[in-house]
């Protein structure tokens, strides 16, 4: 059987204390590589719009370069027959595509507010995130990023909100994947999915790191539920090491 290229993976870092990766959409993919069993290589970036679409995650294989976690799991499946949710029924797979546009397409613009737009937690993107980088090239890098977030924010929508009401919606998302999760050990019972793939990738970047005040955390820490699955998904990626993780 024919060796497959290896996979490189370009996310931002693994220092980030508490996370696999400060953006949930490579925790997400970082994940789903690893339940699949698929090798790879992991790539930190500093800058995300040296990516093929001014974005992170993406990949390269051999000639190959797809960005976008869902367009590269739409890849994996293509061209490497991965299937996460080869278990679900056709109405599984529906209600896990809804929860996950929930998911990245809301709850994750809340966290994005959380982090850049929270006075208190300034810190977070200036210090942890760009702390790598040089002063005064730090300071101008993070202006310029924090005008550029806000003003995607404002575009989506959400940002023309104010904080009470961004948090309002955010916590019915939370809510809502606590109360599809219930008793079960994954979001659609026994054997994990994708979707628990990209919940684990936003609920850990919302409690993981240490020191970040937000309603975010504090509506997570009402479902015990929650707390619990985003501590098995974190020892299930820790257990799912590939057989090359890191690049030099």
């Amino acid at each position: 059987m024919a060796r497959h290229p290896m996979i490189d993976l370009y996310g931002f870092s693994t220092e980030v204390p508490g996370v696999p990766d400060p953006s949930a959409f490579v925790v997400k993919l970082e994940t789903a590589l690893r339940l699949a069993g698929v090798p790879y290589r992991r790539h930190s970036l500093d800058d995300p719009s040296k990516g093929p679409k001014g974005k992170l995650p993406y990949i390269t294989c051999g000639e190959e370069i797809v960005a976008d976690s869902t367009l590269i799991m739409d890849w994996l499946k293509e061209r490497r027959g991965i299937d996460l949710d080869w278990h679900l029924t056709p109405e599984q797979r529906a209600q896990s595509h809804a929860l996950q546009r929930m998911i990245e397409e809301r709850l994750y613009w809340a966290l994005t507010y959380t982090r850049w737009c929270e006075p208190a937690n300034e810190w977070l993107e200036k210090d942890l995130f760009f702390g790598g980088i040089p002063q005064p090239l730090r300071f101008f890098i993070y202006r310029s990023v924090l005008k550029q977030t806000k003003a995607t924010l404002a575009a989506h929508g959400i940002g023309r909100h104010s904080g009470e009401e961004i948090y309002r919606l955010a916590i019915r998302d939370i809510d809502a994947i606590a109360a599809t999760l219930g008793e079960k050990p994954f979001l659609f019972g026994e054997r994990v999915s994708l979707a628990d793939a990209t919940a684990f990738g936003i609920l850990v970047n919302i409690i993981g790191i240490p020191d970040i005040k937000s309603p975010l955390i504090d509506a997570m820490r009402e479902h015990e539920n929650l707390i619990a699955y985003t501590d098995r998904m974190l020892k299930l990626f820790t257990e799912q090491a590939p057989e090359m993780k890191a690049a030099a």
